[in-house]
């Protein structure tokens, strides 16, 4: 499976945006919407972080990304490294 359309927008941290780090964090929310991020917590506490992108984007750029493209909602996948094994848990937010 893999995402569609490739015009679907998420949410990533500005390490994924610009590149400087992998995508290891990948959260599915209730409401359908999808964030991908580096998975660290050294972002700061406001939305200046943050920015709406196209997944295409993304898969363009690693393509095991679609590996969790069924990621139930309210689920979250997070692996240690790029190409590494996904593991899949109920979001706690």
């Amino acid at each position: 499976m893999e995402f569609t359309p490739d015009n679907l927008g998420v949410v990533v941290c500005s390490h994924v945006r610009d590149n400087l780090r992998p995508i290891l964090l990948v959260t599915h929310y209730d409401d359908g919407d999808w964030a991908f991020t580096c998975g660290r917590m050294d972002h700061k506490d406001d939305d200046s972080e943050y920015t709406q992108v196209g997944v295409g984007h993304l898969t363009n750029r690693d393509r095991t990304l679609n590996a969790i493209s069924g990621l139930a909602r309210g689920y979250s996948a997070e692996r240690e490294s790029v190409g590494g094994r996904w593991m899949r848990y109920p979001d706690p937010a």
